[in-house]
């Protein structure tokens, strides 16, 4: 106890207790404020009842005895910042001897445990200089994750941790398998894991290898994902320990993709979410288990599947010596015009490789009318890759073109020219490369000039729909350009723009997000608000509610025609600019139309049975 309170205590002016706790902040001892950094307690005045406190970032500062409980964490003299406040060039020259003694030394003064966030503000700027921190901790990280002494995080919000027992590295994957909170986080260990390094401890692999398995066995289908990568990863340790016994598994990969491909659509995009090495274990099953039908199988998949599934598949047809069959299907779908964008994207990728055979203009056309259809029904921009694609692609369209009819071209020119779905500025720059090889068809746009019938027409919109593209467009030019513009500054200050990741983000944001001010500024100049008043439903118009009978059986489906930006599937509403809203305007009670329903993917006949204004 500090001689002051000795003496206080033999004179009986203060208590035991409120002697001991006075001692924890008695000249001497180490403390931490949230902005002065680590200090040392170096003297007081019981009396007047003051500290003076040597902090880091505000020498010999005179604090009040009353608030110090309040302001500092009052620290041990062997936790990291009493070492970093006494001998700091220790720290930095660990730091570049041994910077794994390092993050131990530090995570050890925290209880053994913190996120990577505050590890960088107990080092960076103090014990690492600033601009050497990220290429310090890029190589510290690799280092400390091949050390099982630590447990390091997988996803944002984890923490470091300090392992306190001595464990192999099998008995480590084994710990932190067992300490994961979802299955989310099981796959993330496992992912860790390296064969090589646990190949050598079968007894606590195999131990791993139950654990696993039971989770795959439980995990169900709402979990479809996870319990597929946790069987990959699952048969990955049997196979690195041999273990022939644990591969009799009734949970095996076959039986859960088997049961899950029942819906298809669903297995599709949990497979566009998967890693493309355990896509293509997925792929490898399905011969297994539909025999000579699984190449159907799989181009159902293909038709169904997201971005990076669809490469995916691809690759595997191809090498499974289904190429010929992989194209003919592209082709048919080419013809009747239902390929996803997905697919069309695929086919301008591969142009100079497997999709050779398919790459021409029908590819464009079709493009341009999967991008015009959207821009129609007033959605959400699901077709922005495709016009990121036409727009950043700068020879696509000039070797889509090229040694094609005139005349084809021609019409392909035209509806290029005359959507609605790219700026005038966009439009102008692909018109420019389709004039660059057909120079005649500059007529085009001369022709346009003078014509006026070739004008954008007005296109009418709900007062809501319209208010909600406003805001969209206000928030653009007030907040999220700005905000890139000063995102893209920082990182341009950090130097090497080359190398600067954070730079290059930046710059492909700002051409997202000035494509998507000039299409919301030429939508809104063409936009008239309506209320969708009707006073005449003879026919169906724009504004009216549409009862519609199947003609084989079932029941009636009712469509509201509004306007352009107001499409909502779930509520079967439609544009009038659609292909299901121009179907039905004009026809009348009685009339048979022939459309592809909103949940549906093939064209059926109904017949008109009502017809009602819809508001």
């Amino acid at each position: 106890m500090h001689a002051d309170l000795e003496k206080l205590l033999s004179l009986g002016r203060i208590t035991p207790a409120l002697a001991e706790k006075l001692d924890c902040i008695s000249p001497g001892h180490y403390c931490f404020h949230s902005t002065w950094g680590a200090g040392k307690v170096i003297s007081w005045n019981l009396p007047a009842k003051k500290l003076v406190i040597d902090f880091e970032e505000n020498p010999e500062h005179e604090i009040a005895l009353e608030f110090a409980p309040r302001i500092l964490e009052f620290i041990g003299d062997d936790h990291f910042l009493a070492k970093r406040y006494e001998d700091p060039e220790f720290l930095i020259s660990l730091a570049a001897d041994d910077p794994v003694e390092l993050v131990r030394l530090t995570l050890k003064g925290y209880g053994n445990s913190l996120t990577p966030e505050k590890l960088e503000a107990a080092l960076k700027g103090t014990v690492i200089a600033e601009d050497k921190w990220k290429n310090w901790w890029d190589k510290v990280r690799a280092m400390l994750r091949t050390n099982v002494q630590f447990m390091m995080p997988t996803r944002k919000g984890e923490r470091i941790t300090l392992r306190t027992n001595t464990l192999s590295r099998a008995q480590a994957a084994l710990e932190d398998y067992g300490k994961a909170a979802d299955l989310k986080a099981k796959v993330r260990v496992l992912d860790s894991v390296k064969m090589e390094n646990v190949v050598s401890e079968p007894e606590a692999v195999n131990t791993l290898i139950q654990a696993v398995n039971a989770d795959v066995c439980n995990g169900g289908s709402l979990a479809l994902q996870q319990v597929l990568e946790l069987a990959i990863l699952r048969d990955d340790l049997i196979a690195a320990v041999k273990n022939t016994e644990a591969a009799e598994t009734s949970c095996s990969l076959r039986s859960l993709v088997e049961n899950g491909i029942e819906d298809v659509e669903r297995f599709a995009e949990i497979l566009n979410s998967m890693p493309a090495v355990r896509q293509k274990r997925v792929y490898a099953v399905l011969p297994e288990i539909f025999g000579d039908s699984w190449t159907e199988k799989t181009l159902e998949l293909f038709d169904a599947s997201g971005a990076r599934a669809v490469g995916e598949i691809a690759k595997f047809l191809i090498e499974q010596g289904q190429e010929k069959t992989f194209i003919k299907h592209l082709k048919h779908s080419l013809l009747r015009q239902t390929l996803p964008a997905e697919s069309l994207i695929w086919i301008c990728r591969q142009r100079n490789d497997a999709a050779k055979p398919l790459f021409g203009l029908p590819v464009g056309i079709a493009m341009l009318s999967l991008i015009e259809q959207d821009h129609m029904d007033g959605g959400p921009n699901r077709m922005l890759r495709l016009k990121n694609l036409f727009m950043e692609d700068k020879n696509m369209i000039q070797e889509m073109i090229r040694k094609q009819d005139v005349a084809e071209v021609r019409q392909f020119a035209k509806m290029l020219y005359n959507t609605s779905a790219f700026s005038e500025q966009d439009r102008g720059a692909l018109m420019a490369r389709v004039i660059s090889v057909f120079p005649d068809l500059h007529s085009i746009v001369l022709d346009a000039m003078v014509d006026t019938s070739d004008k954008p027409e007005p296109v009418f919109v709900s007062w809501e729909s319209l208010e909600a593209r406003k805001k969209e467009l206000e928030e653009l030019v007030n907040v999220k350009i700005p905000e890139n513009l000063h995102n893209k500054k920082i990182s341009r200050a950090e130097g090497d723009l080359r190398e600067n990741g954070g730079y290059q983000d930046a710059k492909e944001v700002e051409k997202v997000l000035n494509r998507r001010r000039a299409e919301l500024e030429h939508a809104l100049s063409l936009a008239r608000g309506t209320d969708f008043t009707v006073t005449d439903t003879s026919r169906a118009a724009m504004g009216t509610k549409v009862t519609l009978q199947p003609l084989g059986g079932g029941d009636p489906v009712v469509y509201t025609i509004l306007g352009a930006w107001d499409t909502n599937p779930e509520k079967h509403i439609v544009s009038y600019l659609s292909q299901v809203g121009k179907e039905l305007t004009g026809k009348k009670v009685g009339d048979q139309v022939k459309i592809v329903p909103m949940d549906g993917d093939k064209k059926k006949v109904f017949t008109i049975t009502a017809i009602e204004a819809s508001f």
